[in-house]
């Protein structure tokens, strides 16, 4: 059996109220197991279906030994600690044609399934079942408010068996195949099958659906969300005004291949899915994950770090200790620019909720986590803020795609230096020549860069640091956070520079990149504070010595202290441009020990 240990740290920010870093989820421990030879075979295995006990497992096959058709029905049953041989789920549910996608209602009786029939509407149709003592009965169309002329299949069904959501590349959709869904009245009638909406629907291909039984999560694949590579899985989640954009659950679930048919059921330890990684026997594989942190729904945490006295938001970091495990699994950074921040997390489990502001830590306890519910949490501090400057106000470029020192003239032609140099493999950089288009998009850029920055560093010398040298106590500092972003375009590449550079990410423990260290966006972002800091540092210095020197004398005095902080992807802006930017926040604190 295949084993392998990965860290789902999806998502290391959120980035506000309004929006959810793409990559964001949680952070804990995920195991990964393939369910073995005995279960997938050299072609596909895939669209696994648990029964609520949990003993049996239904998934579709490929062209396997047993089958009537090319795809058709398998059922495996748990035998202590494995499955067994895996069996035809029987005539009534097989045939001539290709069967697959079975669900099944957590009341155990109820299960939909798709199939290639000749009674089918179109090429491939959905069925509704009775599921009894294992046995397949009473198999029906699902009929022409369901099922389409084109392919309707890859089923779900909520755990009441209220409503069915499914994959189908019929007319009036986004895409090539899309999401869609049906209710079922008091009467028993199905309605009209809609489209899931832009929200969840791209342009592209979105399959496997599955509910979570209390109906309140919905775990989908697709191509056209940002992703890894292939079929990647996403999870949105139900709120007052529909469903929220979607959270790609990471790589650890997810990997540059396909990634299909997630299914987390309510209770157990387990969750299963299909994947095409390497690694496997066939094509798709099924594995089984755990913790399965998934099945019991969302739960939704708003999160505000305010200031005490004026009710503003403050920046720090928040951390999400889940209680059980005593594991962090979430850390954000807060902004003095984001009231508040909607986080969210497992169903029914217990969290500590702990805001870092300055030196000082304070926490709360939250106990009633139910699915599909909503709660404030609110953690006060006094006023620290001493200069916010949010360069994502401009909807410019501040860093050429892929690089990390700051747009200015000077970097910009050193650029092409570099690129002839040290940067020569550097293919996560964009790549234009001197005098193009985008070399003098980039120029024109550069002035509006060093306007912004200069007048920050004109702010800092002629007000900041006069008046914290006349009023600052001795124990104090002035930090300097810088926080660098990134759009979300991939980086593919190593590092390349030979200077070690080291960061923080949003939790505050020092991250460092070395040459031939794997680029992605975190990386990137980390960079990115660092050299805009150094360039920030260069020009205060230089403007302080023909200005009473206020900064050089408290830099000297170790009460400048810079922190260089990954921010990860932005996703307050649409535009990938202005994406690429820094947030600088001064802060007036204790200095620590050792500083």
């Amino acid at each position: 059996m295949l084993l392998r240990t990965y860290t789902l740290a999806a998502l290391a920010l959120l980035l506000g109220c309004v929006g959810l870093d793409a990559q964001s989820f949680a952070d804990y421990e995920i195991v990964l197991s393939s369910l073995g030879t005995g279960v997938n075979s050299a072609g596909n295995d895939y669209a696994p279906a648990i029964t609520p006990d949990r003993q049996t497992l239904y998934f579709t096959s490929y062209a396997r030994s047993g089958a009537g058709g090319e795809a058709d029905e398998f059922y495996t049953r748990r035998v202590s600690d494995r499955w067994s041989d895996p069996l035809p789920a029987g005539p009534s549910l097989n045939s001539a044609g290709n069967e697959g996608g079975l669900a099944i209602a957590n009341d155990g009786h109820t299960v939909v399934f798709a199939a290639e029939r000749p009674d089918g509407i179109g090429n491939v149709d959905l069925y509704i079942a009775d599921l009894r003592d294992g046995q397949i009965t009473n198999v029906r169309n699902m009929g022409p408010s369901v099922n389409s002329k084109g392919w309707d299949s890859h089923p779900t069904i909520s755990g009441d068996g209220s409503t069915v959501y499914f994959a189908s590349n019929r007319a009036g959709g986004s895409g090539r195949t899309d999401i869609w869904m049906t209710r079922r009245n008091g009467a028993g009638d199905w309605s009209v099958a809609t489209n899931m909406g832009p929200v969840i629907n791209t342009s592209k291909d979105e399959r496997s659906p599955y509910v979570t039984p209390d109906g309140g999560t919905l775990y989908f694949s697709s191509k056209g969300h940002d992703g890894h590579g292939g079929y990647d899985v996403f999870m949105t989640y139900r709120t007052d005004s529909g469903w929220a954009a979607p959270l790609n659950l990471g790589n650890t679930i997810n990997s540059s291949a396909d990634e299909l048919f997630f299914q987390a059921p309510l209770e157990g330890d387990l969750f299963y899915m299909s994947s095409s990684r390497d690694g496997g026997m066939g094509k798709l594989d099924i594995y089984s994950g755990t913790p399965n942190i998934f099945g019991a729904g969302m739960t939704r945490l708003n999160v505000s770090v305010i200031d005490s006295t004026t009710g503003k938001p403050l920046p720090g970091v928040i951390s999400i200790v889940d209680v059980t495990t005593g594991r962090t699994i979430k850390a954000v950074t807060t902004s003095a620019l984001v009231d508040h921040y909607q986080i969210p997390l497992p169903a029914g489990r217990r969290y500590r909720v702990e805001a870092r502001v300055r030196d000082t830590t304070k926490s709360v306890m939250v106990t009633q986590t139910a699915a599909n519910t909503e709660q404030n949490v609110k953690i006060p501090f006094g006023r620290i803020v001493v200069k916010l400057v949010d360069f994502g106000k401009y909807d410019i470029p501040f860093f050429v795609t892929g690089y990390y020192r700051p747009n200015t003239a000077e970097n910009l032609e050193q650029l092409f230096t570099l690129r002839d140099g040290e940067l020569h493999n550097a293919n996560y950089i964009e790549d234009f020549s001197r005098g193009s288009k985008k070399h003098e998009e980039y120029q024109a850029y550069s002035k509006t860069v060093e306007s912004l920055f200069n007048t920050l560093v004109r702010t800092c010398v002629d007000d900041i640091y006069p008046e914290f040298r006349k009023r600052g106590l001795p124990s104090e500092v002035l930090e300097i956070r810088v926080t660098g972003f990134a759009d979300p375009q991939p980086i593919q590449g190593d590092y390349v520079e030979g200077k070690p550079i080291a960061y923080e990410n949003a939790a505050g423990e020092q991250q460092t990149i070395r040459r031939g260290d794997r680029m992605d966006n975190m990386k990137l972002s980390g960079l990115r504070a660092y050299y805009s800091a150094q360039q920030l540092d260069t020009m205060m210095s230089a403007a302080s010595a023909s200005n009473g020197d206020d900064y050089n004398i408290l830099k000297k005095e170790g009460r400048i202290v810079f922190r260089y902080i990954s921010g990860g992807v932005s996703t307050d802006k649409d535009d990938f441009a202005a994406k690429r930017r820094i947030l600088v926040e001064i802060d007036r604190r204790e200095r620590e020990p050792g500083e």
